[in-house]
């Protein structure tokens, strides 16, 4: 059950800055999940996420409040061909398992079907099983592999 007190409201690019102690939080999640790239994630902050979505077609983010701090946060764009892409659900670990992550992600997969994508497509990093589940429950099915090669010059 989500706490009432957990409100769900929409960050505008531009106001990014905001996401800056969440995308700390999700950066050292990711980077503990010990996958290949690993490393990418601690490069990511609040700016160039923000220049990230604001070159795509159609984006949105996302975020769950509680008491003023942002809790979690979900996020997609939609590119030229009307494919979705979700770039992140992620919850601050003291609030997994209360239905947050749902509630966030019903109001994405709502926002890319109203904007006219034809597909959802989803990148789960190694490691991350639980992410895998939840995106199973929610209908989506393994399509690949993403393979990576971080070291290019080798």
């Amino acid at each position: 059950m989500i706490d009432s007190n957990i409100s769900i409201e929409e960050i505008r690019i531009g106001d990014y800055k905001k996401l800056k102690d969440i995308l700390s939080k999700q950066q050292l999640y990711h980077y503990n999940l010990n996958g290949p790239y690993k490393e990418r994630f601690l490069r990511i902050n609040e700016k160039n996420f923000e220049e990230f979505m604001r070159k795509k077609k159609k984006s949105i983010t996302y975020v769950a409040i509680k008491q003023g701090k942002i809790i979690g946060f979900t996020s997609a764009y939609i590119n030229n061909h009307n494919e979705g892409f979700i770039e992140d659900l992620f919850i601050v670990e003291d609030y997994r398992g209360k239905s947050i992550g749902t509630k966030l992600f019903k109001k994405l997969l709502q926002w890319l079907q109203e904007n006219g994508a034809d597909t959802m497509e989803v990148h789960v990093s190694v490691g991350n099983e639980g992410a895998m589940k939840f995106y199973e429950k929610n209908g989506f099915k393994e399509t690949g592999y993403t393979m990576m090669k971080t070291n290019i010059k080798d």
